[in-house]
């Protein structure tokens, strides 16, 4: 069921026959990919009695309950925010939030970041994997095995197991008990802490095929010309795929807008400028975040445009209208300084910097930029 990714099944699956599987596998990959699913689903086979060489039987009662989350030897462990209780001493640990967590992976087991944070607050609280839950973790694996096979922890996220929580796991994650697996996934590796990635084997998840995505949307009854669109849009990105196949045109979903801004920014239409740094402020994170991301894409195909046509350009019919005399705005003089103030505005927006000033901010520095000469 897991959307493509047909190699790293396959690896998985030699490992497992080959008797190989790590006692640490770090699922590493970009966001949406399927990176969670497959960990998922990789546990399901390795504890299903009745597994084939290519999967798992999934009408088991073993596999029931995994797919359903109620597996016991099952665990989770995820971001976070602490919960206040009138003064009470408990620490907050990931079992406080077992209830959404299951009901959002039943729901979309691609989830994202921001999806999950949104599900658990709307307030722009921090997240995090204390040291109390790494605690609960050593607790629960060393336990008996209440199914009498394998034990999993899963840890999504591994980014934010910081200093103090993961040198109290990395002797468990050295030398778990026996039968235990853990399960990390996450996005980025440049944020996971050495320690834990030399005790991992690494499994690297590449962003899902065009073709993947646009099988997947027309088995969710999307039509194939709009699949076909929608899958230049998402990037392999699953859950972005999901989010435009319920807008009526994701064609223009971003473009209008982007190509709109970039006019605005080239003029220093104030007024403008200031009204839509407001509108945006008023989306949720997730969307502006996403926004910045096309963003920062169609600088990258208006600068191959303008150096090497539009062979190789990953455009439709509208965005190649619009930089046919953009693209002479993206040269060698600006295009990395372009890039760069784009990321570090997606990278504000992540850390809840007000959008406001952010995308203002980033509005003044885009005319100074788009009006050198190549």
């Amino acid at each position: 069921q897991v959307i493509g990714q047909k190699e790293v099944k396959e690896k998985l699956r030699h490992a497992f026959n080959e008797g190989r599987i790590a006692h640490a596998i770090m699922f590493l990959g970009p966001e949406g990919n399927g990176a969670l699913p497959l960990a998922l689903a990789f546990a399901q086979y390795v504890s299903c009695p009745n597994r084939t060489a290519e999967d798992s039987c999934g009408a088991c009662p073993t596999c029931r309950k995994i797919s359903t989350y109620q597996f016991a030897d099952m665990h989770f462990t995820f971001p976070f925010f602490n919960r206040s209780d009138g003064g009470s001493d408990k620490k907050t640990i990931c079992d406080d939030y077992m209830k959404e967590w299951r009901e959002q992976i039943a729901a979309n087991p691609y989830v994202g970041l921001d999806e999950w944070r949104d599900r658990l607050t709307k307030e722009n609280k921090q997240l995090h994997i204390s040291v109390y839950e790494a605690g609960k973790i050593i607790q629960n694996l060393t336990l008996k095995s209440y199914e009498g096979g394998h034990k999993f922890q899963f840890i999504w996220m591994a980014e934010f197991l910081k200093p103090d929580t993961a040198n109290k796991l990395l002797k468990i994650i050295e030398e778990p008990p026996s039968n235990t697996i853990f399960l990390l996934v996450a996005n980025s590796a440049e944020n996971i802490l050495q320690t834990i990635l030399s005790r991992v084997q690494t499994i690297h998840i590449p962003r899902m095929e065009d073709e993947d995505i646009i099988n997947a949307l027309i088995a969710e009854n999307v039509e194939s010309a709009k699949a076909a669109e929608i899958s230049h849009f998402a990037h392999g990105d699953w859950n972005k795929a999901l989010r435009l196949s319920k807008a009526e045109n994701p064609d223009e979903y971003y473009s209008q807008q982007f190509q709109t801004w970039m006019r605005m920014c080239f003029k220093k239409d104030m007024p403008w400028l200031l009204k839509w740094a407001d509108e945006m402020h008023q989306l949720q994170r997730e969307e502006q975040k996403h926004f910045l991301t096309y963003a920062l894409d169609q600088i990258r195909q208006n600068l191959v445009l303008n150096y090497t046509g539009d062979a190789i350009v990953r455009m439709n019919h509208q965005e190649k209208d619009f930089s046919v005399k953009f693209s002479k705005f993206i040269n060698d003089l600006n295009a990395e300084d372009l890039m760069d103030e784009i990321t570090a505005a997606f990278n504000d927006i992540s850390r809840n910097a007000y959008t406001k000033l952010v995308l203002a901010d980033l509005s003044i520095k885009l005319h100074y930029l788009l009006v050198r000469s190549a």
